[in-house]
Order: C-alpha cells, then sequence, then structure tokens
C-alpha cells in the first residue's frame, strides 16, 4: 500500500516552514514515498543547458541540484520518491525556436497536443531527469492542470483545452489514452519506473469529474488492468477540495485499474489549518452534507470497489496566498491519521483522535484530551457552516464551486457574498443567518472549554491552540454579522422597515469591529495564522451605511 506524502510549495511564494520537509519525520509516521512537487518548475527540461538565460540557467542548476539534495534524503530516511512532471511543459527557448512544429497553429505560445514534436520532446526531457535520478521510484504525471507555465523559463499549458487544425480531432479521451501509452512505454517499460496518471483537471469535463470519460479513459491504457506500476490518482471529492461533494465517481468507473486517492491536510477553501478542521470523518465517511439526496460515501464504502493503491497526502500546501501558519498542530492531526487509514481502514474516529493528542501532543490529562477531541470533532460542522453558504451550495446543479468563490484562500470577497444573498430565495435566507451564529457559537464553545482545562504542564501546546481558535472565532463573528446585516439590507430594500433598518446598521458596526479585531488584534496572538483578507468589505459596508442614513 502506497503511502505518499508531498508538500505543495507555488510559484513565487516563500517555502513554508514545515516540520515535514523532514522525510525522517514522515518515516516514523509511517509514510513509505515522498513526491517532490519542485520538479514542477523543470517539468520539460533535459538539463539547465536548454535554458539560454544565464541568469535563469543558474536558478535551474539550483533547482535540480535542490532535487538531488531532497531524493538523498528520502532515500536515507527509507521513502521511496516520485517526481511531479506537468504536461505539456517546454523550454521557452525551445518553443521560440520551432513554434510552427511546437505550438497550435495560430495560437503561438499554446503547446499543441497533436505535435508529435511537442510530445517527443517532453519525453525526453524526462527521460534525461530519470537517467540523473536513478533512485527515483516514479512520475507523477499531470495533464488536466498545469503550473510549470507559471515559470518565466517555460511555456505548458493543460492537454484539454487547445484546439487548433493539428489536435482538434483528438477527443478528450484520445488526448489522455496518447499519452498514457506515450509515457507508459518511457517510463515504465524501458526505465522500469512506475507512473502516476493525476486524473485532476483544473475546469469542468475532464478525466477527473467524467465518469463516462473516465471509463473510456480506463479502457484505453496500456498494460495489464490490475498491474500497478501503472495507477491512477484522483481527488477524493468529486471536483476540487470543497465540502458538498460525492466521493469522486469517476475513481468508481476505471474497473480494476490501481487507483490512489488524494487527501489534502491544509484544507485551501477552508482557512488552511489555521483553524481546526478535521479530515478523517470525510476520508472514511464522506461528506455527510449533500446536494441532491445522495447517500454519503467514504473509504469504508468504496475500499471494495476500487483496486485501492494507496492514499496520497498534501500534508502541506495547495492554493494559492494564505493564511499563513504559525504552527501546523491543526494540520498535523490531519498528517498521521492519513497512514493509518491506510493500514486500518477500520479504525474508529474516536481511537485516532485520542491515539494524536496523547502520542502526538504528549498530553494525557483525561480533561484535555476530551475537550481537544471534541474541537476536532465539532470542526467539520462549524467548517462547513462558516466558509460555505449552505442554501447556495446545495441549490447548485454543478459540483464545481459550491462555495461561490466568496472566500478563496484567505480573501474574503464580499461583493461574492453580496450577490448570492440577492439571489437566494426569502425562505432561505435565515438559514443563511443561523448556519453561520451556529459556526461561531460551536467555535467559541470548543475554545471555552479547553481553555478551561489549561494548567502549567502542558500551556506551551494548549494556548497557542486557544489562541487559533480566538482567532478563528472573531473571523466567524465578522462573517456572521456581514452577512445578517447584507440579509436585513436586501429585505429592507424590497420592503422597506425601520426595524430592519436599525438591524441591518446593528450588524454591519458590529462585523466591522469584529473585523478589527480578528486582523488588528487577534492574528497577532502566539500560534495565530495570518489574517483574513477583505476585498470590497469596507466599500459596501459603508455604502450601505451611507444609504441607511
Amino acid at each position: 500500500m502506497l503511502k505518499l506524502a508531498t508538500l505543495v510549495d507555488n510559484a513565487g511564494e516563500p517555502l513554508a516552514e514545515s516540520r515535514y520537509r523532514d522525510p525522517a519525520l514522515l518515516a516514523s509516521l509511517g509514510y513509505n514515498a515522498l513526491a517532490l512537487y519542485e520538479t514542477t518548475s523543470l517539468s520539460g527540461i533535459e538539463g539547465p543547458q536548454a535554458i539560454a538565460s544565464l541568469e535563469m540557467r543558474r536558478w535551474v542548476e539550483h533547482e535540480f541540484d535542490v532535487v538531488t539534495r531532497n531524493i538523498e534524503r528520502a532515500r536515507e530516511a527509507g521513502l521511496e520518491v516520485y517526481i511531479f512532471y506537468d504536461l505539456l511543459s517546454l523550454p521557452v527557448d525551445l518553443m521560440q525556436r520551432d513554434a510552427a512544429q511546437l505550438c497550435c497553429r495560430n495560437r503561438p505560445g499554446v503547446l499543441c497536443p497533436g505535435s508529435e514534436m511537442a510530445m517527443d520532446r517532453t519525453i525526453k526531457a524526462l527521460e534525461a531527469q530519470l537517467r540523473r535520478w536513478p533512485d527515483v521510484a516514479g512520475v507523477a504525471l499531470r495533464f488536466g492542470d498545469n503550473d510549470a507555465g507559471r515559470f518565466p523559463h517555460l511555456v505548458g499549458n493543460e492537454i484539454y483545452l487547445p484546439h487548433c487544425p493539428r489536435c482538434s480531432h483528438l477527443s478528450r479521451a484520445d488526448r489522455v489514452i496518447q499519452i498514457a501509452r506515450r509515457f507508459y512505454q518511457s517510463v515504465v517499460e524501458t526505465l522500469d519506473r512506475r507512473l502516476i496518471l493525476r486524473a485532476w483537471n483544473v475546469r469542468p469535463g475532464g478525466m477527473h469529474d467524467t465518469p463516462d470519460l473516465a471509463r473510456r479513459i480506463a479502457e484505453g491504457l496500456p498494460g495489464d488492468v490490475e498491474d500497478d506500476r501503472l495507477v491512477l490518482s484522483f481527488k477524493f471529492t468529486e471536483t476540487d477540495f470543497w465540502r458538498y461533494q460525492a466521493w469522486n465517481p469517476s475513481s468508481l468507473s476505471v474497473g480494476r485499474r490501481p487507483v490512489i486517492y488524494e487527501l489534502q491536510c491544509q484544507r485551501e477553501f477552508e482557512g488552511k489549518g489555521g483553524i481546526a478542521n478535521w479530515q478523517p470523518p470525510l476520508w472514511l465517511e464522506g461528506c455527510p452534507e449533500s446536494r441532491n439526496g445522495e447517500q454519503p460515501a467514504g473509504l469504508r464504502n468504496v475500499r471494495d470497489r476500487v483496486n485501492l493503491a494507496g492514499l496520497w497526502a498534501w500534508v502541506r500546501g495547495g492554493g494559492w496566498g494564505g493564511p499563513f501558519l504559525a504552527r501546523e498542530t491543526w494540520v498535523d492531526a490531519n498528517v498521521c491519521a492519513v497512514p493509518l487509514l491506510a493500514d486500518r481502514p477500520e479504525i474508529s474516529l474516536e481511537e485516532l483522535a485520542d491515539g494524536w493528542i496523547t502520542s502526538h501532543l504528549g498530553i494525557d490529562n483525561p480533561q484535555q484530551v476530551k475537550a481537544i477531541s471534541q474541537a476536532l470533532f465539532h470542526s467539520e460542522e462549524h467548517i462547513r457552516k462558516a466558509f460555505y453558504i449552505g442554501p447556495h451550495a446545495r441549490s447548485r446543479k454543478s459540483a464545481w464551486h459550491p462555495n461561490g468563490d466568496w472566500i478563496q484562500d484567505d480573501l474574503l470577497d464580499v461583493q461574492a457574498a453580496w450577490r448570492i444573498i440577492q439571489r437566494l430565495p426569502e425562505g432561505q435566507l435565515d438559514q443563511v443567518i443561523s448556519e453561520k451564529a451556529e459556526a461561531a457559537n460551536r467555535l467559541s464553545d470548543d475554545r471555552s472549554r479547553i481553555h478551561r482545562t489549561l494548567d502549567d504542564g502542558h500551556r506551551k501546546i494548549i494556548e497557542p491552540m486557544v489562541n487559533s481558535l480566538i482567532y478563528g472565532e472573531s473571523f466567524y463573528e465578522a462573517l456572521r454579522e456581514l452577512l445578517s446585516g447584507l440579509v436585513c439590507y436586501r429585505r429592507h430594500q424590497r420592503h422597506p422597515d425601520d426595524g430592519l433598518k436599525d438591524a441591518c446598521r446593528r450588524h454591519l458596526l458590529a462585523a466591522q469591529a469584529h473585523w478589527n479585531h480578528h486582523t488588528q488584534r487577534h492574528a497577532s496572538l502566539p500560534g495565530a495564522a495570518t489574517a483574513f483578507r477583505e476585498i470590497g468589505f469596507w466599500e459596501l459596508s459603508q455604502d450601505i451605511l451611507a444609504r441607511l442614513g
């Protein structure tokens, strides 16, 4: 069973300080493999000599050296190593020299999935990397998204999107099957490494979120059906790492092809671990909320329906920007769980929670164990009610963007929230208010319960946890008052009423006060993450207050 860990570091962002950068620690937690995301910046590059710019060549040389050292450290810790590789990706200099052969016709800068030269050059580059690093066990190949193109020395794009006279005849299934066969021949048959095909697509209609397409692709893949030298990787969610998601249905349509599930320990759309957000209940049992009445399903339900090859933890990273963590405590509860779930999917959630608190936090006081355990179990509910607008999420026909993008990373988009409020039926508006109040109350109760157990023996561990909940509580309170104010304003617009006007003014002023507490005070508490940011918060709230008079 593959128990794979990876840290996602985004281009242009500073590296997050993380104890998970130590492969020996990952091995001690039960992981047996490490996927190096940093090789994304080397996708399509045979070696530094492929880069013309001296400055960029030096940077690429440094990246090759970093990867070499990381491979050595991982192997010393007993971990297998996999490298990320993005398709299609090539050096800018090469693309500019042979644009007519490499790029879509009439679309310079877009690599063509129908170009034999583009495919040959990117395979040749990967083979050169695998020969450079003989200890690498395999490749995680991504084709429905592309981060390599974010780097100035590379051009890159997904394989689904381009359409030109040369590639328009290729169906979506043809595109994936073509690259799978070519890379299987190179990586598996020639170089004897494992190939992990990441089904993920960044927009709807790809292998990851379209079961029929996944089935057709699986039928066209090379090699023996159950041979785990070719593994299909799916995020466990139907689309991205959101709530209001079914267990990935495409992963259930590929027959006996080996499957690995990707699990995000630092949820990018839900505060990134700055607030307690325990994932094992969702991984094991599925999301309890439903959009269309479907029964929740998790690993316990689906493990016998797939040829499960392993679990893949994003131990840190995902998304862009903040919040940036001061401590990894809440993330750690998820990271430590993944290898245990891979080995013992029948484990009880209570055993998992208490084991983490006693073994990894070193806390054995029964009151403290109970208080922290309750905070873990309650997080599933308050995260959903705080970061999503339930009536909106449940009403969507598509599983994509159930949060309406009103919170992304650490950015609160108040205009997006206002658009959602304006579109909801009147009968659902009270649910918006109540769910935000319930989230704030739940987090406040958990914070108070843990705070009451503080003692000098475990103060260094528990006090930062309490501070992180204070930080989260002020954010939730700002959301509660903001959305309550917007609901009152919508109702006042349609049926003017002095009581609604007064309530709207009161809520918006309270939202501003809570926002100030969150950004100017609570985010600076020891152990708290960086503050959430806003777009349109002050402009919209002040405009409404001015209109109310």
